[in-house]
């Protein structure tokens, strides 16, 4: 968390701290003291602590996408050059000789048609046979999922930023409309669009890195590819093996602080406001109110008053992970902030990157070590 900290920045990691501080120190005394909550562990305090964070995140990652409508606009509008652009290169070969040698290192229009294809048929079985999700609802989530997809790579190409939150948010209030008591399907079919989107973007970001550098763009597409099946040979037995069953998620050893955003929306969408304690429901109103707020703040309000902001994300996600993941992570960006000031600022990334890569690969290695000497 101190490396994840140095790499975040201070803004972020000061709303956390004050996040958590409000959270932990202040509100969570008091709705103990009145019997709200039966307990002072983590998960006693975030079943509670969890409304008002997620509906300030939610709040604030929906009108933060709602700021980018422009954003939105051109990526809809383009779709259409997308099952075009082979076509149109065909008729322009006779005027631009350059074209037909890009033809034979960029991806044909065919791969992504026939890709598209083939992996939203399978996603859609997946839904089906793995969550019994109506095949419908599966086909409607891959459709939805395809523009989504399209605005988080346009928003990532026009503002370095990707909207997964608010891309996945869009999914789950959808089908909290079209299957109001389906948590499953709500779950699931925001798990397809957040992942498609998060992947989008970082592939795009990817191949124009490698543009940048002169890379062969059929070649990085390929190698891409073949990263989607060695990735998940890896991956997968790696998280049953640190995660063997659900329980373990939501604790203090694996907060899971996005799972419980999720889960919370979700619950939300099917219980409804009813289902909620009184309390609950007058923090997810503040929740919903700071959000928007301090979104609106940071887009209209004078740049000499938007840098003493708190960050709206890093102050909801205080209030659903531990203390000492906020004070963690508030002592790593003060510590980098320190190094800035040297000439060692150039390596604050490259050392943050590799402790958070070898705290990871240690852990893996441990679970293995614990597994194999269990059996």
């Amino acid at each position: 968390m101190v490396a994840a900290g140095a790499i975040i920045g201070m803004k972020v990691a000061w709303s956390m701290l004050a996040g958590g501080i409000l959270n932990y120190l202040l509100i969570t005394p008091y709705i103990y003291e009145r019997g709200i909550i039966h307990g002072l562990g983590y998960k006693n305090i975030v079943a509670w602590s969890l409304w008002g964070g997620t509906a300030l995140m939610v709040s604030s990652g929906l009108l933060t996408f709602a700021f980018q409508w422009k954003t939105v606009w051109r990526a809809i509008a383009g779709t259409g050059q997308i099952f075009q652009w082979k076509g149109l290169k065909s008729a322009d070969k006779g005027s631009n000789s350059d074209l037909s040698k890009m033809d034979g290192i960029e991806v044909p229009g065919s791969w992504f048609i026939a890709g598209l294809i083939v992996s939203g048929i399978g996603i859609v079985a997946v839904q089906v046979f793995a969550f019994s999700i109506s095949w419908w609802m599966g086909a409607l989530s891959v459709i939805m999922t395809f523009f989504l997809s399209l605005v988080a790579c346009r928003a990532t190409g026009e503002t370095d930023i990707t909207p997964i939150g608010a891309m996945g948010k869009i999914t789950q209030l959808s089908y909290g409309i079209i299957a109001p008591s389906d948590i499953t399907a709500n779950l699931m079919t925001a798990g397809i669009t957040a992942g498609a989107a998060a992947s989008s973007a970082d592939l795009l970001t990817d191949l124009k890195s490698g543009y940048l550098l002169g890379a062969n763009p059929r070649k990085q597409f390929i190698a891409q590819f073949l990263g989607i099946f060695a990735g998940a040979a890896v991956i997968v037995p790696c998280f049953y093996l640190l995660a063997p069953t659900p329980d373990i998620l939501g604790g203090d050893k694996f907060p899971a602080p996005s799972a419980q955003v999720w889960k919370g929306v979700a619950e939300l969408l099917a219980n409804g406001l009813s289902s909620l304690h009184g309390s609950a429901r007058i923090a997810l109103v503040i929740g919903i109110a700071v959000g928007a707020l301090l979104s609106a703040l940071d887009r209209l309000a004078p740049s000499r008053i938007r840098s003493f902001l708190p960050s709206a994300m890093g102050l909801g996600l205080a209030f659903v992970i531990p203390f000492w993941n906020t004070l963690s992570i508030f002592l790593g960006a003060l510590i980098a902030s320190i190094v800035r000031k040297t000439r060692m600022e150039g390596h604050i990334i490259p050392a943050a990157s590799g402790i958070i890569a070898g705290e990871s690969l240690i852990g893996v290695l441990v679970a293995l070590f614990s597994t194999v000497g269990a059996g």
